[in-house]
């Protein structure tokens, strides 16, 4: 049996960071939650994440009841990392690599359900991440700053120096002029 381990969020401004952990042969899906406090000041300097990432791992793990047996594979980003470490001292087949497939199409649908239960509207977001959803995500938390805030990764260095006073560019209206 192979268990495969991801993340999602951990690049968008809004929201926590989820954890997806599936086992493929039985397409056995578990999903935790990084909260936002996570990213916050003071958490964010302290990486309180990393700890926070390992705690759920572990629940996440015996949920599923796996064994030692079992070949783990972890996505390479730096969220997981204290899970990587800990698991290999533990004795787990850990094998580090990219994600890709039925796990991430689950974790990225997850985070998008996550979002909407935050508030952003579904159909402004697209699956992938990047840059599209990244100011999706900033747009909808400057509609209303006051209240959204909350939800913000405020432990970036980019939000108080950039985000935190961005606004989208108003279109411009080309009018016709009749001479």
């Amino acid at each position: 049996m192979v268990i495969q381990i991801d993340d999602a969020g951990w690049g968008d401004l809004v929201g926590g960071c989820l954890l997806g952990f599936f086992r493929k042969e039985t397409g056995e899906y578990v999903v935790k939650l990084i909260d936002v406090i996570h990213f916050r000041p003071p958490n964010f300097d302290r990486k309180t994440y990393l700890k926070e990432a390992l705690k759920l791992a572990k629940k996440a793990l015996e949920e599923l009841k796996v064994s030692k047996e079992e070949e783990i594979e972890i996505c390479t980003g730096s969220v997981l990392s204290e899970i990587r470490l800990t698991l290999m001292e533990e004795g787990y087949k850990v094998k580090p690599t990219r994600i890709e497939g039925k796990l991430q199409e689950l974790i990225e649908n997850s985070l998008l359900d996550y979002y909407a239960e935050l508030g952003v509207p579904r159909e402004t977001l697209t699956l992938k991440s990047g840059r599209d959803r990244f100011y999706a995500l900033i747009n909808w938390v400057m509609e209303d700053l006051g209240s959204r805030e909350k939800y913000v990764k405020t432990g970036w260095k980019s939000w108080d120096t950039k985000w935190k006073y961005w606004r989208p560019k108003k279109k411009r209206v080309l009018r016709k002029t009749c001479f």
